[in-house]
């Protein structure tokens, strides 16, 4: 029987709510095959498909599925101490991705593997990763975007230096063609990047547009932020601003 106080209207109704899940965490992982076996159960119990990259210095999370799904595995992970302060970003559609959308995205099956690393931002074997601790600070979206807004401003009240604020697009280029930010008193710079492991090297060859001026990033999840703007700060002198 029925329950009576259960709307089947707006049963189905969340019945049909879906949803994308991005998150990831730079932690010590002292247990990475107990942390497959959590993410393997969880997903798989939640009918979760998606991408889970674990490492022994973190997570890195794209999932989709049922809202009420990827509400409860963000209170599962929450559970775990190791993600205390951990940016959920969750984004709710009606209806789910069509077949062609969701190969595209990876939403067509569920693959968690162990990795060296998180992203790869650098493909040469010789060459070390940056220390992730070096990152850029973190700015709210709120921030973010005050930063933007002002960015005139602030520079017509520091003529006399010539730092400016500079926006940098870590992201390859089917991400910018969807769409980017336009601030129309901020120089704006996109690597225009086949790969995330090609912008090492668009630093490097355009580090004296970059050299003295507050730098302010941007990527998708926000993981390769972290990474990207810990190599430009481990240029020294002159790279300490950068902001993401």
């Amino acid at each position: 029987m029925a329950d009576p106080d259960i709307n089947p209207q707006m049963e189905n109704d969340e019945q049909k709510n879906y949803g994308v899940l991005l998150y990831y965490k730079y932690a010590a992982i002292p247990d990475l095959q107990s942390l497959f076996d959590f993410y393997h159960s969880n997903c798989t119990s939640l009918s979760l498909l998606g991408r889970v990259r674990l490492s022994s210095h973190g997570v890195n999370v794209t999932v989709g599925g049922r809202l009420r799904a990827l509400e409860e595995h963000i209170e599962a992970v929450k559970s775990n101490a190791l993600f205390e302060g951990t940016d959920f970003k969750l984004a709710s559609c009606l209806e789910p991705l069509d077949d062609q959308v969701a190969r595209e995205c990876g939403f067509t099956s569920l693959s968690i593997r162990i990795v060296k690393e998180l992203v790869t931002l650098n493909s040469h074997p010789l060459l070390k990763s940056p220390e992730i601790s070096d990152a850029g600070r973190h700015l709210s979206a709120a921030e973010f975007h005050s930063v933007l807004q002002n960015a005139g401003k602030c520079e017509e009240k520091s003529a006399g230096s010539d730092k400016k604020l500079i926006l940098l697009d870590a992201r390859n280029l089917y991400e910018t063609r969807i769409g980017k930010f336009d601030a129309p008193d901020v120089k704006t710079l996109d690597p225009e990047i086949r790969q995330y492991s090609d912008l090492p090297s668009w630093i490097d060859n355009n580090s004296e547009q970059l050299r003295g001026n507050n730098i302010l990033m941007y990527c998708t999840g926000g993981i390769r932020c972290e990474m990207a703007s810990a190599y430009i700060r481990s240029k020294g002198a002159g790279f300490e601003n950068v902001f993401q």
